[in-house]
């Protein structure tokens, strides 16, 4: 039966609509599957305002780097978090307001994944795989392990963590010699003034020391009179002192400074404060004349670096392992 104009007409505009919105749908779908990936930088914190740039300073080496990320930090200290939410309850200033809405890791990849998430790389800011990175690699593993009927319902399409600073184990040759080169311009300050200097890491009592004795060998390497002890495992300060004394540096001076991405509680005052169980106050005892150096390794450059190297390691692999549009 032949079609009347008004028949016509109707047919006309449907197919219009349909090609009009087909697009658009299929558009949707893409920008769905299209997310910009996310980092997560994961540092242990700081409740110091002082120390807060060394972070910072972190924080603007990856987001320049990876200008088509979306960057968040995250805290995996629960006492540090704590201490922000309340400053900022009690002094609601910006500064404890920003700070105080820096979340743990995992509520940092359930804010992600209840907005959609896409491919999510998180970079540990320790210096070795302690405590704090053990526990938030179990927590990665745990998420990116997820699996469900569909696919396209995984909380997490693509998650990877990137190590800490030393490594992984009791520290490969290549981790320790980048992190060494980032210390290049203290070492040689230090040799050139033929003064002692003296590295203050955290350490675990629980866990393996082995990383700093291999880092401590690879940092002499360049200069004898280096020395390296932590605040919670041997070698601690009296140790670290005994050591200087015995190998005493020509000058008569210490340059010490923390071996910890911030200058933090334990720089100020178990390195550097006034107790007599100082570290300072121990070398100072000895004879010393002793200079603190209260910023940590976020503040170099090249320390920095050592992360965002981590992440276009990470970045590659997802360009390899996950399609994307970015």
């Amino acid at each position: 039966m032949p079609m009347d104009q008004a028949s016509f007409f109707v047919l006309i505009l449907l197919v219009a609509f349909i090609l009009l919105i087909y697009p658009k749908k299929k558009a949707l779908a893409y920008e769905a599957e299209s997310k910009k990936p996310t980092i997560v930088l994961a540092a242990f914190g700081t409740t110091v305002p002082e120390a807060l740039g060394d972070l910072e300073n972190i924080v603007r080496k990856v987001t320049e780097a990876f200008p088509d990320c979306d960057i968040r930090l995250s805290f995996t200290s629960n006492i540090i978090r704590s201490v922000w939410r309340k400053r900022a309850q009690s002094q609601p200033c910006e500064l404890n307001i920003k700070y105080a809405s820096v979340l743990n890791p995992l509520s940092v990849l359930a804010d992600i994944q209840e907005t959609g998430a896409g491919a999510v790389l998180i970079q540990s800011l320790h210096i070795t795989d302690g405590e704090e990175y053990q526990n938030l690699a179990v927590l990665v593993k745990a998420l990116a392990d997820q699996q469900t009927l569909q696919r396209s319902l995984r909380p997490f399409p693509y998650l990877k963590l990137g190590p800490p600073a030393l490594g992984l184990g009791d520290g490969h040759p290549k981790y320790l010699d980048r992190a060494a080169v980032a210390l290049a311009d203290l070492l040689r300050e230090a040799k050139e003034r033929s003064d002692a200097l003296v590295l203050m890491g955290h350490g675990n009592e629980r866990l393996s020391q082995e990383v700093f004795f291999k880092f401590l060998g690879k940092l002499r390497e360049h200069y004898q009179r280096v020395f390296l002890g932590t605040v919670e495992a041997e070698p601690l300060g009296p140790k670290i002192a005994q050591e200087v004394a015995n190998n005493p540096p020509p000058s008569g001076r210490v340059i010490m400074a923390p071996l910890m991405v911030v200058a933090g509680d334990h720089a100020r005052n178990d390195m550097a404060g006034p107790d007599p169980d100082s570290w300072r106050s121990l070398l100072i005892e000895k004879g010393f004349e002793v200079e603190a150096r209260l910023s940590g390794l976020g503040s170099l450059d090249a320390w920095a670096d050592i992360y965002v190297e981590s992440l276009r390691v990470l970045y590659q692999q997802m360009k390899s392992d996950y399609e994307f549009a970015g």
